[in-house]
Formats: C-alpha cells, structure tokens, sequence
C-alpha cells in the first residue's frame, strides 16, 4: 500500500512587494496591489488579469512574473505555472536577487511535482523523470537557503515519490512478464487443442465416408469419447484464460479471444452430440468448425503480444528517440501524401493538459471494411498508445508558506 505524499506549499511574494513596487510606476503598482487582493480573496482569474497587465507594463519584473506563477499555480495550470517562475527565476538572477531566484526555483519544484502526478497516470516513465526534475530544483533551493525547511522537506518528499513510481514501475513491468509467460502457456494449449481437434475432424470425416460406402464406418462411440475429452480440455483451458488477471488496457483483445474459445466448446458439444447419434458427417462440420474457432483464438492472443511489443517498443524509448520517431513519421507522410501532419505529442505549453487531444497511429479505415477482431485490436491499440495504467496515489495538500 503507498502512502500519500503531501507538499508543504508554495511560496508567495507579496509581503516583499512594498520594497519593489515603488520602481514600476504608479499604473503597474496599481494593477499588482489589485492583483494581490483579489489573490488574498480566492479570486484567481480576476488577479491573473491584473498580473498580466502589469507584466505588459514592466516585463523585465521577476516579482510580477512569480506572482503570476502563483495565480496559475492555483488554477492547477501548472505547466503554465512553471514557465512563469522559470522566468522568475531568470530574472531575479540577472538581478542579483538571490531570495527570489530561491523561492521561484522553490515554486519551480512543487509545479513539476504536481505536473509528475498528472503524467504519473498517463506514463509512469515519463511522471517518474518529472518527479526526478521536481528534486533537481528543491535541491536547488536548499543550496540557495540551507535554512529553508520546506524546500528540505519537498526535497525528501518528491525522492520518496521518485522511490515509489520506480517500484511501481517495476512491478507492472513483472506483472506484465508473468501475463505473457502465461498467456504464451495459453496459446501453446490451445494450439495443441486446435491440432487435436482437425485430428478428430478428419478422423470423422473417415468415418462417414466408409459409412456412406460400406454402411458402417466404424466405433462412433468410441470416437465420441475422445471428442468428449478433447472439449474438458478446452473448456479448462478456457477457465485460465478468463481468470488471466491483464488489465484494463488487454481486456477487450482477451474478451475476443475468450469469445472464440466459448464459440469452440459450443461447436464442440455439438459434434460430440452427433458422434452419440452415429452422424460423423455432421460432427465433422462442426468439428472444423471448432478448429477454426480455436485458430482465430490463437490468432487474438499472438496478436495482442505483438501490440504489446509495438507499444512497449515506443513507450521505453527515451523522450528524443520518440520525437525523432515521430519527426520522422511527420516526414514521411507529407512526402506521401503532400501535407504535414501534426506531431503526436503532447503539448505541455497547454492549460490542461488532462483535457489535450491525443493523435492516434495509423490510418482509419473506411467505415463497414473492418472486422470485428479488426475494429477491437484497432480500439487496444488506440487505448495504450494513449497511456498505461497506474498511478501514484498521491493527493496534493497545499498550505501557504
């Protein structure tokens, strides 16, 4: 069970601001001392306004830029946030301001930290190397101030975080190794079981040509019992397949897979009925049947593994293998097609970046031309090049500093 980890807040400036504000002018300290009380009221939207006016008005102020970086902290738009205090931060080192520089490098870390949780649900790859960002500038902080408790104590908080998305991380990629070592376990017993099956099949088939030329083909009986064992067989394995634990991005290709084992057991049952009424003709129909059913069971299970190691491949490659990646995909369909297509990408400059579009691979097709294993493995891959499941637990409690 992880626990929650909880940061102690963020830094605000105002009680500086009657030092500096003189310098701005008398419109610029105006839209900024507004800016501050609709900031003490709650009024977020109403204090970025006045921030962003005063920043037009003096653009080279780092203490407009951090409290600007503090309203949009608290609209949680928090890439947003983090420019504006990486701005801060510039400035008021170019001003020899090193108090400021320290708190807006302060306020740089709990920005990343809460951007890390977001991405942490999406990719805990990606949410775990935003994590180690989040330390890199509390660490930053405490050299700047070593009497700065909260930035220590941030500090501690986001390596923990680091140390907890890491084993996460490591589990699922377990988890994930034991599901395809027993998925593979699957597949193989079905394989053998479609094997068998087309064995009986054909076997059927004899039998009712020799009965048609000679009036008895042979023990019908006999060949019942072993289309008997043939079905307790799959129905078993059957029963693994559906207590397979694979998580909500496998589901829908296992259902499919699933689906077609019970479709097997259905025609089987039905062929072992007409081998008991001595009618190998028909139980040979429905044996093939069976067989064909099995096959695209087995064509299910090794097509999600190869979905699972397309994605696996794009998911772990390092963020600049996958920009060139897609750089290069971009390329090569505007030389296919004369256009450039958009990069697939998120873009973190975005307000929300819960609510960004995703681009998704490949090309659609043309709608009614798809079979349903077609549409569904279309769906699986959608969803995971959208993210991977998982996510920190942590929730965000925030107190001023």
């Amino acid at each position: 069970m992880r626990k929650h980890l909880f940061l102690c807040g963020f830094v605000l400036f105002s009680l500086l601001f009657a030092a500096i504000l003189p310098a701005f002018g008398e419109s610029a300290r105006g839209l900024v001392e507004e800016g501050n009380e609709a900031f003490g009221r709650g009024e977020y939207d109403t204090s970025l306004k006045k921030y962003q006016k005063a920043g037009g008005l003096v653009p080279d102020s780092a203490v407009v830029q951090f409290n600007r970086g503090a309203a949009l902290y608290r609209k949680e738009r928090y890439d947003e946030a983090f420019d504006a205090f990486e701005q801060a931060a510039s400035q008021a080192m170019t001003d020899g301001d090193r108090e400021l520089e320290t708190k807006s490098r302060y306020n740089m870390g709990n920005s990343a930290f809460r951007r890390a949780e977001r991405l942490s649900l999406e990719d805990p790859r990606r949410g775990l190397e935003e994590f180690k960002r989040s330390s890199g500038f509390f660490q930053d902080a405490v050299q700047g101030s070593p009497g700065f408790a909260e930035a220590a104590q941030n500090l501690e908080i986001s390596r923990r975080a680091v140390k907890q998305l890491e084993e996460l991380i490591q589990q699922q990629e377990q988890q994930a190794r034991d599901q395809a070592q027993q998925k593979q376990e699957i597949a193989d017993e079905l394989q053998k079981l479609q094997q068998e099956q087309q064995q009986a099949a054909q076997q059927s088939g004899e039998m009712a040509r020799k009965q048609e030329e000679a009036g008895s083909g042979g023990d019908a009986a006999q060949q019942a019992e072993r289309q008997q064992a043939i079905t307790e067989q799959t129905r078993e394995t059957g029963e693994k397949l559906e207590d397979l634990n694979t998580g909500k991005e496998s589901q829908l290709s296992n259902e499919m897979a699933r689906e077609h084992v019970k479709r097997a057991l259905d025609k089987q049952e039905a062929a072992e009925k007409e081998l008991r009424q001595n009618n190998p003709a028909a139980a040979q129909q429905e044996q093939e049947e069976a067989a064909q059913e099995l096959e695209k069971a087995i064509q299910q299970l090794q097509q999600e593994q190869d979905i699972d190691k397309e994605n696996k491949g794009a998911e772990w490659q390092p963020e600049e293998s996958r920009e060139q990646a897609g750089q290069q995909k971009q390329q090569a369909g505007a030389e296919q097609e004369g256009r450039q297509d958009p990069p697939e990408s998120l873009d973190e400059s975005a307000p929300d970046a819960g609510e960004q579009q995703e681009e998704t691979p490949g090309a659609a097709a043309a709608p009614g031309s798809e079979s349903p294993e077609e549409i569904i493995n279309e769906e699986l891959r959608n969803r995971k090049h959208r993210a991977l499941g998982g996510g920190t637990g942590y929730r965000p409690v925030e107190k001023d500093w």
